[in-house]
Parts: structure tokens; sequence; C-alpha cells
């Protein structure tokens, strides 16, 4: 059977799945089972695909995955996050525009920290929305900023989207952690530029308010007090990851006891919390570990099956530059980003499009990145991004569809222009993890 009619059959038999509403992870599952008994020998290759159940996930490269989440969710339900949060808030002081900027702060921080893209925009549309649009804010200036600072989440560190895609890539996690800093950092300045610039163009959508005065003292107090701590927990996590002293499973373990440590001793740890956190660790976990487990079989049949090496050659004999395939690329994931969920993408074309990266020698952290931007802002892209729905959700009944879809454009359009800055310089994803491994 020809290549690319395997992959029409098993992206076919995905697509028709998950339209019967059936989970992701059971509906590849299905497919998987499918596809191993009729092109892997009958019994055998179901057998096969069992045993390779067990050596997908017994991989230390998955440890980091728990143990960010982890964190994460003691951070959470702990109220660390949200403390660190209000100290920024004391500092912004009376600053036009002063509730995007911290919507902004709020979603690198807390979607660093989840590692869920749509879990921070209902969370920060739950929190953020209706005091924004209370004190006049434009639904622009309001909407636009809980939805695009998402794609930032990404990029940041910890995170554990990142650890996934550089398992199912075959990526060092580390560097790839890391290489991510540098995009993050000019994209979310390119977004707080977008914030002043407008408020200074357009000052009636964003007015200002009353701010009670917070004296210097108080500010330096509550810097020191819950500020700086939560930036140690983070630099236990990515300094020593960076430094070469600890490994990200290591990294990741430090960090989690850390934040368990700091909950305890700021005396908001308690036997609630400690089961919410445990549990929504454990629940996310098992999701991608599932995940995880069917997108192995699945790149296996593509290899046994030849397609992967009949999709390979047939893109690297092309006689299109290198470089316009790699974009191509980037625009498949960003239109199935519209409408899929991360994981997911990454479940179908890492697959197929790593040994096409391989292929033209192209550095695999660099593309890594170059992904996971796509990936984030796909799930914002008009009109049928994922995110987009969810804040139609918690949004009140007074926000429209169309209203969302002009508040997240211009983020969109600075996502966009933050990969293209990343396709023409590959240094500004390779610099950070070069460094780190000059150690």
């Amino acid at each position: 059977m020809e290549w690319w009619l395997i992959i029409s059959i098993l992206f076919a038999g995905m697509i028709f799945l998950l339209l019967t509403n059936l989970p992701i992870a059971f509906a590849f599952l299905v497919v998987n089972v499918v596809a191993a008994y009729f092109y892997l020998g009958g019994m055998p290759g179901l057998i096969g695909v069992a045993t390779g159940v067990f050596a997908s996930i017994t991989t230390f490269t998955l440890m980091p995955v728990p143990f960010f989440i982890l964190m994460g969710e003691f951070i959470f339900h702990s109220g660390l996050g949200l403390d660190a949060v209000n100290v920024l808030d004391k500092w912004l002081g009376k600053v036009r525009g002063r509730l995007s900027i911290l919507a902004i702060i709020m979603g690198v921080i807390i979607g660093a920290l989840s590692g869920s893209t749509i879990a921070t925009c209902a969370l920060l549309g739950t929190i953020l929305l209706p005091d924004m649009l209370k004190r006049g804010y434009s639904k622009k200036m309001s909407l636009g900023p809980l939805m695009g600072v998402g794609t930032v989440d990404a990029l940041i560190p910890p995170n554990g989207l990142t650890v996934v895609l550089a398992s199912l890539a075959n990526i060092d996690v580390g560097q790839l952690l890391v290489a991510g800093i540098i995009p993050g950092m000019i994209m979310s300045g390119l977004y707080f530029a977008y914030v002043i610039v407008k408020c200074y163009i357009s000052p009636n959508e964003a007015p200002t308010y009353d701010v009670p005065h917070v004296p210097l003292k108080e500010k330096l107090r509550v810097t020191v007090k819950y500020l700086l701590p939560m930036g140690f927990i983070i630099f236990m996590v990515i300094g020593l990851i960076f430094l070469g002293v600890a490994t990200p499973t290591e990294a990741a373990a430090t960090g989690t006891l850390g934040s368990f440590i700091l909950a305890l001793l700021y005396r908001r740890l308690s036997w609630q919390i400690i089961r919410k956190s445990v549990m929504g660790a454990v629940k996310v976990t098992v999701m991608i570990f599932m995940i995880i487990i069917v997108s192995n079989t699945y790149g296996e049949i593509l290899a046994f099956t030849g397609a992967a090496s009949g999709m390979t050659n047939f893109v690297t004999n092309l006689a299109i530059s290198p470089i316009v395939i790699i974009v191509g690329i980037l625009i498949v994931i960003l239109v199935m980003g519209t409408f899929m969920e991360t994981v997911a993408i990454m479940m179908i074309t890492i697959p197929i499009f790593m040994p096409v990266v391989n292929a033209f020698g192209f550095d695999p952290i660099w593309f890594g990145v170059l992904m996971l931007i796509a990936l984030e802002t796909g799930l914002i892209t008009p009109p049928f991004g994922v995110t987009l729905f969810v804040m139609k959700g918690v949004a009140p009944p007074e926000v429209s569809m169309a209203d969302i879809w002009r508040a997240v454009t211009p983020y969109v359009i600075i996502d966009i222009l933050c990969l293209a800055l990343v396709l023409a310089m590959p240094s500004l994803a390779t610099i950070v993890p070069g460094l780190m491994g000059a150690r």
C-alpha cells in the first residue's frame, strides 16, 4: 500500500472517532489497535503494541512531567502564585492599562506553572474580566491579553507541554526548556509594548482609576516575603538545569519539594490542598501519559509500514527550498491548532514531520520552539481557535464572538511576527541551549 494512502486512512480514522466525542487518547488507541492488527501481522502486532506501552512510558525523560504539574498545583491551590501577582500589582501603581498588563503577567506566571493554556484562559477570564469591564476597559483591552498570553506560557519554563514535545520528538528536555526563554521574553515584551502604545493612542480604551498608594517600604516587604521565594523556586528548576547541576527530572523534583516546603512555611498547606494538588496532578499526568502511549504506537506503525520514510523521501526530493517546506509545516500546525488540542496535534504530526526536519539537517531544538509557537498561536486564531470558545464560555453575555475575534487579532499578529523572527534568526532559540551545552 502506498505511503500516502496509509497516512490518509489513519488520519481519516482519527478524525472520524474524534467527531464522535470519544476522548482523544482512546480514539488514537482504537486506530492504533486496528492498524497494528492489519499492518503489523495480526496477533503479533497486537502483542507488540501491548509491550510497547510499557517501553513508551518507562523512560527517565518523562519524569519531569508529573513533578512540574504537581509543583504548579501546590503553588496554585496554596495561593502562592496569586500572592506573587499581587506584589507585582502593587509595583504597577497608576500606570494606564495596568489591568491589561497585570493580565499578561498573571497569564505568564499561572500558565507556565499549570501548563494548560485553555485552563489559564478560563481562570483569568473568571478572575479579571469582570473587573476590567466594570472599570470601563474596552472589550479589546480586556479580552485580548487574557487570550493572547497563552502563547508565552508554552515558551517560559517550567512547562509540562515542552517536556511532552521533547519526549515525543526525542529532543533534549533541558535544552528545549531553556530554548523558549528568549522568544518568550521577546513575545511578552511585544505584548506589553502593544498595550502601552494602544493606551497612549486611545486612552479611553483603558481609563485610569484610583489605586491605593502603597509605600515603598511596604512594596519591598511584600517583595521579599512573597516574590523572592517564588523566584528562588523558579531558579531551583531552570537555574539548576542551565548550570548543569541537575537533570530536568532532578530539578523538577527539587522545585516540587521547594513549593511544598514554601506552602508549609506560609501555613497554606492543609490536607485538603494536598489532596486537591495530588489528585489534579494524577489526572493530568495520566491523560498525558495515555496520549504519549498511543502516540509512540502510532509512530511505530508509520515506521514499520514505510509511511514515514515514504513521506520523508517525497518531501526531501521536492524541488523546493527546505525553508519553504518548514514554513508549510508550520502553516499546517497553525491550521490544525484552530480545531484541535496541542498534545493531539503533536501526536499526529511529530512522527511525520520530525524525520523530514532531521533529513534536512535542521536543528531540532529550533524546530521545537517554532512548533510550540505555532501550536499555541493556532489555539487563539479566529474563527475556530479553541481558546476563543473557552473565553466565550466565561465572558458575560454581552461579549460576542465578533468582539473576541477583534480583540485577539493583534496578539495573533504578534505571535506570527515572533514566529517569523525565530524562523529567520534561529539563534534566538539556540543561543541559551548553546550556552548550557558549553558548560
